[in-house]
């Protein structure tokens, strides 16, 4: 349904909220947005698939073929330091996708420079992401945020 990415300057952090059911359609949204402005792929994030939200419509096949995109966004940039990607799961309807995503992390740490974890809490990610005290407030409630990207799919027309 919406997929929205926001951007901490002062943090120096990327979140992603996956909101609904999400589609391939905005995967590959943002995938070819990640494409054109790689600058953004270069910070941390923190990805928070928002309660009810889900992945039904996409089938692993299609995940995978996507992570393969992403080594193509990843492989010609060059890291300074390796990139965190903390994922928050907060859907049940949700989570063997977002294993599936993470899959094995040495795997895309090599691939995408980044480490890959995925967490049960704002707390957890928050402290792993190096966040200090306070902060993590803040992130959660999206305070200090600006929308960089939003793929939303179209809702479906209603017939009487």
């Amino acid at each position: 349904m919406t997929l929205v990415v926001w951007h901490n300057e002062r943090l120096e952090l990327n979140r992603v909220d996956y909101i609904g059911a999400v589609s391939m359609a905005e995967l590959s949204q943002l995938a070819a947005f990640n494409a054109a402005n790689p600058t953004w792929v270069t910070y941390d994030c923190l990805s928070v698939v928002q309660p009810g939200a889900d992945f039904l419509s996409i089938n692993f096949a299609e995940l995978d073929a996507l992570s393969g995109k992403y080594r193509a966004i990843y492989e010609p940039l060059n890291f300074l330091i390796l990139r965190r990607a903390a994922w928050l799961c907060l859907s049940a309807a949700a989570m063997t996708h977002v294993r599936h995503w993470i899959g094995d992390p040495r795997e895309k740490r090599e691939a995408m420079s980044s480490d890959l974890r995925l967490f049960e809490s704002y707390e957890g990610a928050a402290e792993w992401l190096l966040l200090r005290p306070g902060e993590i407030e803040k992130v959660q409630a999206g305070e200090g945020f600006t929308e960089i990207f939003r793929a939303e799919a179209p809702v479906a027309a209603q017939t009487r």
